[in-house]
């Protein structure tokens, strides 16, 4: 006997060890009166308690169960013996002294003894209060999102690409004119744009399959919805590929731009316009200026021939004139042909230095009053439009004369730097103030003081200089200081190829 009762102590203890270490909460309770006879540290420490619950009442010992329906849903089980489970329910326990709502997964499962009758219930809990909390967060994150799209009339739209399946929120749908429930395929998603926009709607999303592309989508296009105008949207979204680098999803937003466009659309056509007409009209002049230049030269040299030098010299300046306006002219036709993307050049390879020498010759020629000084240390071909470079050359080293008529000297360097041939001419004129610096190649824009508008020009020259630098792959820049002289430079790529 002693001998049984030695190894019925040993299981015993053995049992209790391995309740006690069960990883998830669990207690047994005997009887109709819910006696804990067993509960293991998991489930005390979910109490808020301490060991001195085993052998009390579940009531007793969790006095804030009252009221719960715990106590009534274990009652019913003991009673019926059918299970009891429950996902996430909330339950009030007062930990150090504070009521505080927590959250379980739990099962309450009866237990019977040899003869098939109830004589306990087992409790298996797992808390889940921080997960259920996560959802809160992310669900209340959620409608604070989708209100603050709403607010600003913004839809969502997520493409599921595996099964052909786009899906659009409330407001997206209406922004398509989609009465539709549930998603559509691309394809019938694509019968709603506008016919002459459906292939750059299809571009934008075919590209993102590339594997060089960052995965994002963004395209504007026409929507057809009956009875109304068309209507302009914005649809911007990126690819999602959670688990490997295939992509599997697109997920985005979508805009009404119609207002926008509409702004958009009449500004560009007023632009075209104006360069259509800048365009025609300094073509329409270049012929009767070149005819008016070519009447004074001949002119010019009659007078000279008959002796009679000082209307020689009236018609020679006349000459200078018609040059000038021939220069503006076809600064106008620049510009023109800059908004539509039309500026041509033909590239070779040339001595940068001799271009530079051209130019520099040229305004030696000119009876400018100032000395110019060089220091051309580069010594190689690029390959460039000479034209087009000489062109920025001129305007520079003009520029430079024009704005320091109080100075004698230009200075004029060329050097290499890295991969990059760099041009640089120096004046010690007005300058330019801090404040303008960053203007001076824009469109039309002039040095805003007093004594610059005396200099003639409708600040087309810098404009022009940057977009051929640009085109040409370069860069182009300027330091100055009020009063004390400008040095605009430009660098160009020695192993440029482009275009």
């Amino acid at each position: 006997m002693e001998k049984i009762l030695a190894e019925l102590k040993v299981a015993e203890e053995r049992y209790r060890i391995l309740f006690e270490n069960i990883p998830g909460a669990t207690a047994i309770y005997n009887g109709p009166e819910l006696m804990i006879v067993m509960a293991n540290p998991a489930m005390i420490n979910m109490w808020g308690k301490d060991i001195s619950v085993i052998g009390k009442t579940l009531p007793e010992a969790v006095p804030e169960l009252q009221g719960q329906p715990f106590i009534g849903l274990l009652k019913n089980v003991f009673h019926t013996g059918e299970t009891c489970s429950a996902k996430a329910a909330a339950a009030a326990i007062e930990v150090d002294g504070l009521l505080q709502t927590f959250y379980y997964d739990f099962t309450y499962r009866a237990l019977r003894d040899a003869n098939g009758n109830i004589e306990g219930i087992i409790h298996s809990a797992t808390d889940v209060t921080e997960l259920v909390l996560a959802k809160q967060r992310i669900s209340a994150s959620e409608e604070r999102l989708n209100f603050s799209l709403q607010s600003a009339c913004i839809g969502t739209w997520n493409f599921d690409l595996e099964h052909d399946y786009l899906v659009l929120d409330a407001l997206g749908k209406d922004l398509f004119g989609i009465e539709d429930e549930g998603g559509l395929s691309f394809e019938n998603t694509l019968r709603y744009v506008h016919p002459d926009d459906v292939r750059a709607v299809y571009n934008s999303f075919i590209n993102t399959f590339h594997t060089d592309s960052d995965g994002n989508c963004d395209c504007r296009f026409r929507v057809i919805i009956p009875d109304q105008e068309l209507k302009w949207l914005h649809f911007t979204g990126k690819a999602l590929h959670p688990h490997s680098k295939t992509i599997q999803q697109f997920a985005g937003i979508v805009t009404d731009i119609t207002k926008e466009t509409a702004g958009i659309e009449a500004q560009r056509k007023l632009q075209y316009q104006k360069d259509n007409f800048l365009s025609i009209a300094s073509h329409e002049l270049k012929t009767p200026v070149t005819s008016i230049k070519a009447y004074a030269q001949l002119l010019e040299r009659m007078l000279k021939k008959e002796g009679d030098f000082q209307k020689a010299d009236m018609m020679t300046r006349l000459t200078g004139q018609v040059k000038r306006l021939t220069i503006l002219l076809e600064d106008l036709l620049d510009v023109s042909k800059i908004s539509n993307d039309r500026l041509d050049f033909k590239r070779d390879y040339h001595s940068f230095n001799e271009i530079v020498t051209d130019n520099i010759r040229d305004m030696d020629y000119q009876d400018n009053g100032h000395a110019i000084e060089t220091d051309l240390t580069f010594l190689g071909n690029i390959f460039c439009d000479k034209m087009r470079i000489s062109q920025v050359i001129n305007n520079l080293i003009s520029n430079a004369i024009k704005y320091s008529p109080e100075q004698d000297k230009i200075l004029i360097t060329t050097s290499r730097r890295n991969t990059d041939v760099v041009f640089c001419v120096r004046d010690f004129g007005i300058g330019i103030s801090k404040e303008n610096i960053g203007r001076v190649f824009d469109q039309f824009y002039r040095v805003s003081t007093a004594e610059a508008y005396s200099y003639q020009g409708m600040g087309l020259g810098l404009f022009i200089s940057a977009e051929i630098i640009r085109q040409e792959g370069g860069k182009i820049w300027v330091d100055s200081e009020e009063n004390l002289g400008s040095t605009f430079c430009f660098s160009l790529p020695l192993n440029n190829n482009i275009r």
